[in-house]
């Protein structure tokens, strides 16, 4: 199974009750949700993740990847979602 990368693209405002830093990033096997992704993010996040672990065909995005926005209005924080080939493909 392909696993899904999640990183911080954006600048994250200090106010920001989760302390998100440009560039952190984490792994998803297909089994857990990563600890340190508050539930707005996952709530934004998960069905993306969705379509791009069944290839789903995002034509204004490049392949493989997609950009979420959190859903917090006040301090949204933008996330690319990638998937992580399996290296026997």
């Amino acid at each position: 199974m392909n696993k899904i990368q999640i990183e911080v693209v954006s600048d994250v405002d200090p106010r920001c009750e989760m302390f998100y830093k440009k560039g952190q990033k984490w792994t998803m096997d297909g089994q857990d949700i990563p600890g340190g992704i508050c539930i707005g993010a996952m709530s934004a996040l998960l069905p993306w993740i969705t379509c791009i672990k069944y290839d789903a065909d995002l034509y204004w995005e490049k392949k493989g990847e997609v950009s979420v926005c959190c859903t917090d209005a006040d301090y949204p924080v933008k996330f690319k979602i990638s998937v992580i080939k399996d290296e026997e493909e």
